[in-house]
């Protein structure tokens, strides 16, 4: 039986708005997120208006039709709260 074809997983820049198929707004649209990193197989996003960053699959992500970038901080510093 013949495999089909993967697809590339898409390595966005840091700083790129992204689609993440993975969560989905109040409308039931995938939400735009600022791409942070990429760690332990993980995709770390954030809201564009900042927050709290969350993760999904890096099949789960997907370029915008017309790219947008916002400028970040990275390395980001640990949140006081994370450190020990």
């Amino acid at each position: 039986m013949p495999s089909s074809p993967r697809m590339p997983i898409y390595t966005p820049a840091v700083g790129e708005v992204v689609r993440d198929l993975a969560h989905l707004d109040t409308s039931g649209k995938p939400l735009e997120a600022v791409y942070m990193d990429t760690l332990a197989g993980l995709v770390y996003l954030r809201h564009e208006a900042g927050g709290c960053e969350w993760t999904t699959k890096p099949n789960r992500i997907q370029a915008l039709p017309a790219p947008r970038f916002l400028t970040v901080q990275h390395p980001s510093r640990p949140r006081v709260a994370d450190v020990a």
